[in-house]
């Protein structure tokens, strides 16, 4: 019983591991690099008397 107890907690361990790895190349897959982009993020909020 004890052995399962291990070979569960490093597999769970292990899981984690790659799930965080796939986690983190998603991420940089997906991300928009706006040095090379036309598109700019928008970073300021508009003024009440802008809007129509």
């Amino acid at each position: 019983m004890f052995t399962l107890i291990v070979l569960g907690l490093i597999a769970w361990f292990a899981y984690r591991h790659f799930a965080k790895k796939k986690r983190n190349a998603d991420q940089r897959n997906w991300r928009v690099e706006y040095r090379n982009s036309d598109i700019k993020p928008v970073t300021r909020r508009l003024p009440w008397k802008d809007l129509p």
